[in-house]
């Protein structure tokens, strides 16, 4: 069976209250002691309209759930919609708001549950605390094929924001200023923020942002990125590891090529945890030159070097230099390994617990 996955555009107006309508009954029709009677859309109260009011029995007795559905289900317009639940309810007696949206994070739901507001989505999430019902899913993941804060904040160049931030979530920046460290233009960098500020993942005062969830959003990152964005180039060397880390150093430099060891030999050489036998670095260069300078043989099986072509020069913000090798940051190091699965995602961890938690 082939699990259909819908953008957020094909489920707006209509479409989308059909089917959050249909979401709520099925959800409330495997509760027993729930029997549902009668269900009102567009249920007019104050010169404000309600998207619909379901009258049910609870244990016999009555009760209505108001319902409010959103396209989006950001924190920021969580809280709007729920301040607007909780104003619906002040006119209906043994009633409980429900706030329905395609998707809602764990920060969303949590937001819901700390104000006593149910919330569902489509994906099958949901929680409700309602009299003698209690229902509380979660973990399902996102089944919608775009993504509007992937878009905006995981594509290339806004990434460099959050490459920025994450390296420092205490800093407080002015849009101008982080605009110039990042090396994007200061109206992708003011919407990007307007986006963070909207998934609450940072805070604004007095003009200056900072990061406030940063292992949030670093997460959120990681489940949106893959190192295979990269160009990458298979090899086989008869040289060591510390050899090949020199010979690249020589040529790189040689060249004037930027270079940064990447995924495990990288993670060697700042946390080392893990072997791994294959050797990593991003070139910023013609690669091709560098493997007929190393004598790198092409091969279709039992390569040994990978070689990448950064997707984004965004890749060697903050380069470490270790021992006069350049490794990639500890940022870009965590993000790759976690998309390598596996050891790779081992690795992460270890990156995670001794050197990024550690300076946050």
């Amino acid at each position: 069976m082939v699990k259909q996955a819908y953008t957020v555009k094909q489920l707006s107006g209509k479409d989308l209250l059909k089917k959050a309508q249909k979401s709520i009954e099925s959800l409330l029709l495997d509760v027993p002691l729930v029997k549902l009677k009668e269900s009102k859309a567009n249920v007019k109260i104050d010169n404000q309209e309600i998207d619909f009011v379901l009258s049910a029995l609870i244990s016999g007795k009555p009760a209505k759930f108001i319902v409010e559905v959103k396209s989006q289900g950001e924190p920021r317009l969580v809280r709007m919609a729920i301040a607007q639940l909780k104003e619906y309810l002040k006119n209906f007696k043994d009633s409980y708001g429900i706030l329905v949206a395609p998707y809602l994070s764990g920060a969303s739901r949590q937001i819901c549950k700390e104000t006593g507001i149910g919330c569902i989505d489509l994906a099958g999430n949901a929680f409700l605390s309602f009299k003698n019902v209690f229902i509380d899913r979660s973990g399902r993941p996102n089944p919608f094929t775009v993504s509007r804060l992937s878009k905006s904040v995981f594509s290339p160049k806004s990434s460099r924001i959050l490459r920025v931030l994450l390296s420092d979530p205490s800093k407080r920046w002015y849009v101008e200023d982080l605009s110039r460290e990042a090396g994007i233009s200061i109206g992708l960098t003011s919407r990007v923020k307007q986006t963070l500020i909207s998934e609450e993942w940072v805070k604004e005062e007095n003009k200056k942002f900072y990061l406030v969830k940063p292992e949030e959003a670093l997460n959120q990152w990681a489940n949106n990125y893959s190192y295979e964005k990269n160009q990458s180039f298979s090899f086989y060397s008869g040289l060591s590891e510390d050899q090949l880390e020199t010979s690249i150093k020589k040529e790189c430099e040689k060249r004037r090529y930027r270079y940064g060891l990447a995924l495990f030999s990288g993670a060697r050489k700042v946390a080392p945890f893990v072997r791994f036998m294959r050797f990593f670095s991003y070139i910023d260069g013609d690669i091709e030159d560098i493997a007929k300078a190393l004598q790198l043989k092409k091969v279709e099986t039992g390569a040994n070097v990978t070689l990448l072509q950064p997707y984004d020069e965004g890749v060697f913000y903050r380069l470490q230099d270790i021992n006069g090798i350049n490794i990639v940051s500890d940022i870009q190091l965590y993000l790759d390994l976690k998309s390598y699965k596996g050891r790779g995602e081992e690795a992460a961890k270890a990156i995670f617990e001794q050197r990024i938690k550690t300076k946050w």
